[in-house]
């Protein structure tokens, strides 16, 4: 599923060539995309998150990860740590970066189908399974603005609690300081918790 039609035109062309490999169906939007889904029942869905129609992306990701013995590989521009976190944890099997050249898309394809999951681009440079769910809460409130105390009583532990973590965190994250920790949660999309509609 994809909008742009020059792209979801060399995507299923150069896919189709793949051996083993069987275009069933394409679609410009998220309602079209769903019904042929529905109908088609295809092994892989190769899914662009922004695509026009009523379903914002979250909505859209749980509706294609629904789709009887379906595998979905989001295919997207959006390169924000959370949003891709946000997005592998509600089942899809990879998240690949549209800069990915055709070759690493069918391998992915390939991979998915024998079972892997989490597979993210290479070029997202940072691990995702590196953070914790209590790390990357303490990321969103970093996000928000929230300091050491208001992060403490928040998740009702201390202050020093809340400092070592963030010291935790510029360690793994390769970070000097507290201000740039922040920047990096707001760079990589910690500032929000929604996908978005």
């Amino acid at each position: 599923m994809e909008d742009h039609q020059a792209t979801l035109e060399g995507l299923s062309g150069g896919l189709g060539r793949e051996e083993g490999f069987e275009i069933v169906g394409l679609s410009e939007n998220s309602d079209d995309g769903l019904r042929a889904a529905m109908h088609l029942r295809p092994d892989v869905i190769v899914l662009d998150l922004h695509l026009p129609g009523s379903l914002g992306p979250k909505q859209m990701v749980d509706e294609f990860v629904r789709v009887p013995g379906a595998r979905v590989v989001v295919f997207s521009a959006e390169s924000r740590l959370a949003f891709i976190q946000a997005v592998l944890s509600q089942g899809v099997s990879a998240y690949l970066l549209k800069s990915e050249r055709l070759k690493t898309v069918a391998d992915t394809v390939r991979r998915v189908m024998r079972g892997e999951k989490g597979i993210v681009s290479q070029e997202l440079t940072f691990d995702h399974k590196k953070l914790t769910p209590s790390e990357q809460e303490v990321l969103h409130m970093l996000g928000r603005g929230m300091k050491y105390q208001e992060i403490a009583d928040e998740r009702m532990t201390s202050a020093a609690t809340a400092r070592k973590q963030c010291e935790v965190l510029q360690l793994k994250l390769n970070l000097e300081n507290r201000e740039q920790l922040i920047a990096w949660a707001v760079q990589n999309g910690y500032g929000s918790r929604e996908l978005g509609n």
